[in-house]
């Protein structure tokens, strides 16, 4: 049975069609694919109070969700019979981008408060503000080194941000604890039952504070996988399977 593939010149779609006979295709059809549509973007305001009492209104330009519409076009054949060949270039791999605060450390207390050091965009080509800088990834290996430095700056963040709790925490704790002491001391007793109590509070708050952290900072990537890949190897076919090892 024949293969025809018809390519839109509009959206660039490709499709594939089978007819019992080359000479039944025609030379056009209606193509099937979907057009996107030109970016569409929102104004947001907010308005921000000022410590002197002004106002100050910020406007942010932020780009809507794509939409698809179907194609109108016109697709061309392309390929008429299944025995010839249409030589056509693989399509490479996008990097990875990842956008990154130039001057993080040299930034304010403030601004690293409302601010992250690393940004993922959903797109390669999202537009950003300025004074980031721009990272691609390109392999694997690029990859895991970029995560793995960034996955060590967040988890010495959370490990600040969680000893700072603690010690804060422990403050009161203290200041609690020895306002009881001093209206219990009276009672052996009593003494006795708060010792067990905080014997059991501070297990359970060592627990807490002694988990090991991981920021999980990473990517979504879909990876090829060779072992799921299906193979002629079978009884029938006589063909053994030469995978690397």
């Amino acid at each position: 049975m024949p293969m025809i593939s018809y390519r839109c010149p509009d959206c660039g779609a490709d499709d594939e069609h089978f007819y019992h006979s080359a000479s039944r295709a025609p030379e056009t059809t209606e193509c099937r694919g979907f057009k996107e549509a030109e970016a569409q973007f929102e104004e947001i305001k907010r308005e921000v109070k000022q410590p002197d009492g002004t106002v100050v209104i910020e406007i942010e330009k932020v780009e809507l969700a794509p939409t698809l519409t179907p194609c109108t076009g016109t697709s061309v054949q392309r390929v008429s019979l299944p025995g010839e060949l249409w030589a056509r270039p693989a399509r490479g791999f996008e990097p990875l981008v990842v956008y990154e605060v130039a001057d993080y450390e040299s930034k304010s207390d403030d601004y690293k408060r409302s601010h992250n050091r690393f940004y993922v965009p959903g797109r390669n080509n999202e537009p950003t503000e300025a004074g980031m800088r721009r990272i691609e990834l390109t392999n694997m290996h690029e990859y895991n080194r970029w995560v793995k430095g960034a996955n060590e700056y967040e988890t010495q963040k959370m490990r600040d941000h969680r000893d700072m709790h603690k010690e804060y925490w422990g403050q009161r704790r203290k200041a609690m604890r020895d306002n009881v002491n001093a209206r219990i001391r009276h009672s052996p007793l009593l003494v006795s039952l708060a010792r067990l109590i905080r014997a059991r509070s501070d297990t359970k708050s060592n627990a807490r504070y002694g988990k090991p952290l991981d920021a999980h900072f990473h990517s979504q990537l879909l990876e090829f996988n060779q072992s799921n890949m299906q193979d002629w190897c079978d009884k029938d076919t006589g063909w053994k399977a030469r995978r690397a090892k």
